[in-house]
């Protein structure tokens, strides 16, 4: 019994050390085997993920008794939670609703799967994206009913534009083909019947086109193609007349064609090319003209007739319009029956009419007696032509008043009674105001030749003067005199000189002012410091009455100046107005303002008219009282230094009042420093 004993409890050691080994063993196996399918699973993730990024696929799903989608990223297969709401903003409102209708049907076992076209919500930039999503059931439960629904959907946003374009251009392409008026015939690279549309069929008898195109019937079945090379073929029209029913007689290549008789008929072929000048096929528009041509056979002579005469006139309608277009003229008829003016620039359109008491209400007040007695000429149907020019209140693009040219002639019935008036209309304006500047400036011409007539007797006079004082006193010498007069005759000879001298001076720097042969240089001096002497060396020639006050405000101005050439104009200015004046006061001052160095010259005596004084900066003009001051070009001169440099010159004047002149000169200032006034 004991014996017995020790073999059960040996029997029991070794079945648990089997159980431990197997168990161990079995471990070994599940672990190696979840390792392998572990493996096998990322594998299997990564080739999906390569597969669903290729196709552009992304992958979601629903689960229907929790109501949520789940998205599942294409890069590392990660899930991403949506409720509803969330999921229906990632698609447009109305294509959600079809997703949810697909999906209820599927829940229902009303279909197995479903494929549906939607469009994504706009996204940032206002782009949408276009997907194709098929439905499916993922998993079921034990009531074998859908538990998970598994959505994929694919990007086909550029396949839909792909789609919607040729869909575009095939629907433009059949409905000009088939919808043409004319026989449109299409051959394809290789000359064979591609396509044709139902003028074409109706204008050859065709009654059954699908049997043509599957006959493949080449191009050069057409007797008028026979000599055609397809590859070769340029863009070509023909006019051709074939007697079908001879052509079938003889030589039938296209039964279908139940067309007997003559046609007449033309055609326009033109090759189908791509950028590499590879031939895609051959377009042919053509039509019966087989009516026309008989017609016109018939009524030949009368048409050539009636076609000659209409191109005529509307070749004179068009030259008429054409000619009223680029002269900007227009025809014009006066009816004295209704006292209306009608006005036509087109011979193919209704013209304007205006009633007579308006068309003189367009009229200046100058010219509105002239264009009342033109139409109380016409209201009593006088015969005889009209030509007048209107000055009237119209104005043109550059806003002056319109000037018109009316010409006009009586038109009468068969019993000589004037019926109205016609003629044409003409804008003057421009030759108008051409002769009136042409007036002006003739004018002024000869203004300026009897001014310049004027300033060369006056220089003759003026170098003669001096000349022959000089010549004079010169030959006194020679006769018998006294010493004691000698002092006097040198006198009075440099005194002529220097007359003489200065005249030339004159003359020549304002010819080196015209030529812009006076340069100038632009330097910091101080102007207060140079005023004074330039006023004092200015009066310093003139011997009058007046007083001279030269009021300067500054104790330094340090401006950047031409100091040679400012102090000639201020100096010539000066000098004018000393001589100018005989008594009261002259007055000379400056300021700085603006960037501008501003110089005033006042005199109380003298002074002229408005008129005069616009005219003193002229040549060969002499003051208001036809005095000739100094040369007579002292100011001309001034102005041109002035304007040269950059500045103004003006005045002020009033006829015994005196004149006030007034130099505005730009120029940089440094710095400055005003007189204390206690």
């Amino acid at each position: 019994m004991l014996i017995y004993s020790n073999h059960i409890y040996i029997y029991l050691i070794a079945v648990f050390l089997i159980s431990v080994i197997g168990m161990v063993v079995y471990n070994r196996l599940i672990y190696y085997r979840e390792r392998k399918i572990t493996r096998k699973v990322q594998r299997l993730n990564m080739q999906l993920t390569l597969i669903m990024d290729a196709n552009k696929t992304d992958t979601w799903t629903y689960h229907t008794k929790k109501n949520i989608f789940k998205v599942i990223s294409k890069q590392d297969l990660t899930e991403t939670l949506y409720t509803p709401f969330d999921f229906s903003q990632l698609y447009d409102r109305d294509d959600f609703k079809k997703i949810q209708k697909a999906i209820t049907n599927i829940q229902n076992r009303e279909t197995l799967s479903e494929t549906l076209t939607v469009k994504s919500a706009p996204n940032k930039d206002g782009l949408v994206k276009c997907y194709e999503i098929t439905l499916s059931v993922l998993h079921r439960n034990r009531h074998d009913m859908p538990s998970e629904i598994l959505g994929t959907q694919r990007d086909i946003t550029l396949e839909q534009q792909r789609a919607e374009n040729t869909r575009k251009l095939m629907l433009r392409y059949h409905t000009v083909f088939n919808s043409s008026l004319v026989d449109m015939i299409y051959y394809d690279a290789d000359g064979y019947l591609a396509d044709l549309n139902d003028k074409a069929c109706e204008t050859f008898g065709v009654k059954n086109p699908q049997a043509l195109l599957d006959r493949q019937m080449k191009m050069t079945d057409i007797p008028s193609y026979r000599e055609m090379d397809v590859r070769t073929i340029e863009h070509t029209q023909l006019s051709s007349i074939t007697d079908i029913s001879q052509t079938k007689a003889t030589d039938e290549r296209v039964p279908e064609v139940t067309r007997q008789g003559k046609i007449y008929y033309e055609v326009m072929l033109g090759p189908i090319r791509n950028e590499d000048n590879q031939l895609y096929g051959v377009i042919a528009a053509g039509r019966d003209i087989t009516e026309m041509v008989e017609s016109t056979h018939k009524q030949k002579e009368a048409s050539k007739l009636i076609e000659k005469r209409t191109k005529d006139i509307q070749q004179y309608i068009r030259d008429i319009n054409y000619s009223l277009r680029i002269s900007e003229a227009r025809l014009v008829n006066y009816y004295p029956d209704t006292h209306e003016l009608e006005i036509l620039s087109d011979l193919t359109e209704t013209g304007k009419r205006i009633a007579q008491l308006h068309a003189v209400a367009l009229i200046h007040s100058d010219d509105r007696p002239k264009a009342k007695h033109l139409i109380l000429h016409m209201d009593k149907r006088r015969l005889g032509t009209i030509s007048e020019t209107l000055h009237t209140k119209l104005p043109d693009k550059q806003g002056r008043d319109i000037y018109l040219n009316f010409n006009l002639m009586p038109i009468t019935n068969h019993d000589g009674i004037v019926t109205h008036y016609f003629g044409l209309l003409r804008n003057d304006t421009e030759m108008s105001y051409t002769e009136m500047r042409l007036q002006e400036e003739t004018a002024k011409a000869q203004e300026e030749e009897q001014l310049k007539n004027a300033f060369l007797l006056n220089m003759s006079y003026e170098l003669r003067v001096p000349l022959h004082a000089v010549i004079g006193f010169a030959d006194l010498f020679k006769t018998e005199h006294s010493l004691e007069d000698e002092p006097i005759f040198a006198n009075e000879i440099k005194k002529n000189t220097d007359v003489l001298l200065n005249l030339i001076n004159d003359i020549l720097f304002i010819s080196r002012l015209d030529a812009h042969m006076i340069e100038y240089n632009y330097e910091v001096h101080d102007f207060a410091t140079l005023f004074d002497s330039w006023c004092q060396h200015g009066w310093s020639e003139t011997s009058n009455d007046a007083r001279k006050i030269i009021n300067n405000s500054y104790k330094s101005l340090r401006v950047k100046i031409d100091k040679h050439n400012l102090g000639i104009a201020i100096e010539k200015l000066c000098n004018y107005v000393g001589l100018s004046t005989n008594e009261g006061l002259i007055k000379s001052r400056y300021e700085y303002l603006h960037d501008e160095l501003i110089v005033i010259v006042d005199s109380t005596d003298g002074g002229m008219d408005l008129e005069d004084a616009t005219k003193m900066f002229d040549r060969f003009v002499s003051d208001g009282k036809n005095k000739r001051i100094g040369t007579g070009l002292d100011l001309p001169i001034v102005k041109e230094m002035i304007e040269q440099m950059g500045g103004t010159i003006d005045v002020l004047s009033e006829p015994d009042k005196g004149s006030s002149f007034f130099i505005a000169l730009p120029c940089e200032m440094i710095d400055f420093e005003r007189k204390i006034v206690i």
